[in-house]
């Protein structure tokens, strides 16, 4: 009951953080809204090249991708968010003071990730709005694609925050690993579905690939078989306990042999 509370008191302490750096720094905050539309724009971009909606038996291709980038977005967010946390507290050297909090430094950064996302989902609900006023669907349509991708995204998030703990765990070691977790961004875009429908089985090893066929099939109104939940579960519960495993036994390597003061 305890811990509880102490989850519940660090995640109301980081939404106001968070939301005062978000106000303070507006400037960055509207620069991050800019990158995320030109990701949708040039996304779209290769959605019409795809013709993405007629390989879906569907008119238009904007809902259909809108899709696939909102499971992209918050997963490279979440991502993002947990390497890119680890990397700036080792650089500020609060790192190892968290380290003695009485919660699971995995859990620490899970919560500023959660919190991260529901500031993400603003500039996201913000970006689908406006596009829906070019892209031919409407409110409604995008309100229930919104429910769904939200629901799946509660799931896809966890298997792309343990894909962030690995490149957090680099960023324990080797210090800097950021770079190679945008790479790892850009590569998702073009070789997961979000312009187009899933080409391979292989593909669903990306924690939100499943997610996406999910969601556009309910969205037009086609039956999922049930494996496809199934291995929707399985990968990002995979990733997940991967991540963490990995981050922990990269921790405890580093406290007992390396230096968190030597960045």
């Amino acid at each position: 009951m305890n811990k509880l509370k102490q989850l519940v008191t660090l995640f109301v302490v980081q939404l106001k953080l968070q939301l005062k750096i978000k106000l303070r720094y507006l400037s960055a905050t509207i620069t991050e809204m800019i990158i995320y539309a030109g990701a949708l724009l040039l996304i779209l971009f290769g959605a019409n090249g795809n013709n993405i909606g007629q390989q879906y038996g569907i008119k238009g291709n904007v809902l259909i991708t809108l899709i696939g980038y909102l499971f992209w977005s918050n997963g490279v967010s979440a991502l993002n968010s947990c390497s890119s946390s680890v990397e700036s507290d080792e650089i500020s050297g609060i790192f190892e003071t968290e380290a003695q909090s009485a919660l699971p430094l995995w859990l620490i950064y899970l919560v500023q990730t959660i919190v991260e996302e529901l500031y993400t989902w603003i500039y996201l609900i913000i970006i689908s709005i406006v596009t829906s006023f070019f892209g031919h669907f409407s409110l409604l349509d995008l309100c229930i694609a919104f429910l769904l991708i939200f629901v799946f995204t509660l799931i896809s998030n966890l298997g792309m925050f343990g894909i962030g703990m690995i490149f957090a765990s680099g960023s324990i070691h080797y210090k800097r690993m950021g770079q190679w977790a945008t790479i790892l961004q850009a590569l998702l875009v073009m070789f997961s579905n979000i312009y187009q429908p899933m080409i391979t089985p292989y593909q669903q090893i990306i924690p939100y690939a499943s997610g996406i066929e999910i969601v556009r099939s309910l969205f037009i109104g086609k039956s999922v078989p049930l494996n496809t939940y199934i291995i929707f579960v399985v990968v990002n519960l995979f990733w997940l306990i991967v991540g963490i495993v990995i981050f922990n036994y990269c921790f405890k390597k580093e406290k007992k042999n390396g230096s968190f003061d030597a960045f």
